[in-house]
């Protein structure tokens, strides 16, 4: 079966610039893992916490119970582009001065609060008819963008300084902040893009995690990264199994309802190793939802 260095998650920062697929891959390829996968997009140039998971736990991401995300924003109002942030040309629309309208400021981030529907950039990775929005948008060709559904859980204004805000912000997945503060710029009849974008925490877990690696520049193949428990991402009732039942989880055998507590989804873990999920099949048996060995 897998071994714990090989399969795990890790909790690492993305820096500035990079993609998340260029993460992913800088960290497959100095410890030569056969695959690495991450929970969620960061934009290029939004820097912070990625969740990834290498080997076969890439298929556990399914089970993460909380994926919510906390930001900290800078963004300038009264500017435009065409990506919603710096990576493009931007253009100065209005003269505003923040402090001068900041009940109105304030209501309009406050007024986010909550489950809403927004539209995504049309530079970014959400995929219609199946291609990316991005490849449409470099092509100059107009889409109808869906809606989604987002949850604005938290919101607060930690600055303002003339045209220039810092906000922090945790959101439902899915949620692209450069929306939002495109959205809270309309509602004070102006624009608003992102200039600094920093992700803090996933779920439960922040940047100030004892397993934080934040510099992924200083890892090399002597180095070993402080993996990320999966109990800490997962919350599932958890099954002990023994050596003796790994040969029938490998081969997808049914289990007795008597060694589960209760009717939903379980982990089974052999010495803390995840090597399977299993969820209810009928009134006598559960049978495996994944295998990881």
């Amino acid at each position: 079966m897998q071994s714990k260095l090989n399969s795990n998650f890790y909790f690492i920062n993305k820096p500035k610039t990079w993609t998340s697929q260029d993460l992913c891959t800088k960290f497959k390829k100095i410890y030569n893992f056969d695959k690495v996968g991450h929970s969620g997009t960061l934009d290029p140039n939004a820097e912070g916490a990625m969740l990834i998971a290498t080997n076969k736990y890439t298929k556990l991401f399914d089970y993460i119970s909380n994926k919510d995300k906390t930001y900290i924003v800078k963004s300038l109002f009264g500017y435009d582009s065409e990506t919603l942030d710096i990576d493009s040309e931007i253009e100065k629309k209005h003269k505003i001065n923040l402090n001068e309208i900041i009940d109105e400021f304030t209501e309009a981030v406050n007024n986010k609060i909550g489950e809403s529907f927004q539209i995504p950039p049309k530079y970014s990775a959400i995929k219609v008819k199946g291609k990316r929005l991005y490849k449409y948008a470099r092509e100059g060709r107009e889409i109808d963008i869906p809606k989604r559904k987002i949850n604005v859980k938290e919101i607060q204004i930690l600055s303002i300084d003339n045209e220039k805000a810092e906000i922090k912000i945790k959101v439902s997945e899915g949620t692209y902040i450069r929306s939002l503060i495109s959205d809270i710029a309309k509602d004070i009849n102006t624009f608003g893009i992102v200039s600094e974008l920093k992700r803090i925490s996933i779920g439960n877990i922040d940047i100030q995690h004892k397993s934080y690696i934040n510099d992924i520049r200083t890892l090399n193949s002597k180095t070993s990264p402080h993996p990320i428990s999966q109990n800490e991402i997962i919350d599932l009732p958890i099954l002990k199994v023994k050596e003796k039942d790994l040969i029938n989880i490998k081969n997808g055998e049914l289990m007795n309802n008597e060694l589960f507590k209760t009717k939903e989804t379980y982990i089974l873990e052999y010495k803390d190793i995840v090597v399977a999920t299993y969820v209810p099949f009928n009134e006598k048996y559960f049978k495996p939802d994944k295998v990881i060995i």
